[in-house]
């Protein structure tokens, strides 16, 4: 009998040695894995971090382009403005040019007249004097007339400046338009296999994405992780989801927006 209880004790004894190394094992396990998930917990808030100064460089850049896109509006409406001036001015112009050569023809007119006949006032005697009065005023108002030209001239070439300087802005306000436009591009998530980690996103290269192209994904406003472009066809794209970018637990949703991660270059 007594053998047996030793052999019952020592029996006890080993099991309780067993069972003590395996607690101690199971415990470094769970250890491991608190140590593990501290550091990926690290890594996805400097992520985060990382993630909302890219989102913050990117409103900072929408706001340059809008101030940008403001000012070269204002350039515009006063280029406009000028233009209007200088035609009007050139309108005037082109009145006066009129004006003053009726006189001169008129002027003509009586030089010929007073030459040919003696009219009223106009004498054998004085008609030498009257000829230099007309010919002196014929000369003030060709001056005249020549002062004029040279201010249409002058008119018109500034019109024409204005008008290549408005098709220039003109243009650079469309560049500017579509930039922004670029820069402010949302597509919606279509189809999500997490089981793959990939994605369907409902815009392709005729949206202007390419391979290079860095997407992140928000819902209601916020930022929820990034995808990454795989395979691009013309009305959508397949992306990889970047599960180190995403919060733990969280997960892509069909119907999630897809905004850029760099803006269009100004």
């Amino acid at each position: 009998m007594k053998p047996l209880l030793n052999i019952l004790v020592i029996v006890i004894g080993a099991a309780g040695v067993f069972f003590a190394q395996q607690s101690n094992v199971k415990h470094k396990e769970q250890k491991s894995i608190y140590e593990t998930t501290v550091a990926q917990n690290v890594k996805l808030d400097a992520d985060i971090r990382k993630a909302e100064k890219e989102l913050s460089d990117e409103q900072a850049g929408l706001a340059a382009a809008k101030s940008d896109f403001d000012e070269q509006v204002a350039k515009l409406e006063a280029a406009i403005s000028t233009e209007k001036t200088m035609q009007r001015q050139l309108a005037e112009s082109e009145a006066t040019l009129e004006e003053q050569a009726a006189q001169i023809a008129a002027q003509k007119k009586l030089v010929e007249e007073a030459t040919a006949i003696l009219g009223p006032g106009v004498t054998i005697d004085n008609l030498a004097e009257k000829i230099a009065e007309i010919e002196a005023k014929k000369k003030d108002q060709t001056k005249k007339l020549e002062e004029l030209t040279t201010l249409a001239d002058g008119a018109t070439n500034d019109v024409t400046k204005n008008k290549a300087s408005i098709a220039d802005l003109s243009a650079r306000k469309a560049k500017r338009d579509e930039r922004i436009r670029g820069n402010a591009k949302e597509a919606v998530i279509t189809a999500v296999e997490a089981e793959w980690g990939f994605v369907i996103i409902g815009a392709g290269s005729n949206s202007g994405f390419t391979p290079q192209t860095k997407l992140l994904v928000k819902r209601n406003g916020v930022l929820i992780g990034r995808v990454n472009p795989t395979s691009i066809e013309p009305s959508q794209t397949i992306a990889e989801i970047d599960r180190s970018s995403m919060a733990i637990g969280a997960s892509l949703q069909v119907g999630d927006r897809v905004i850029l991660a760099v803006p269009a270059t100004q």
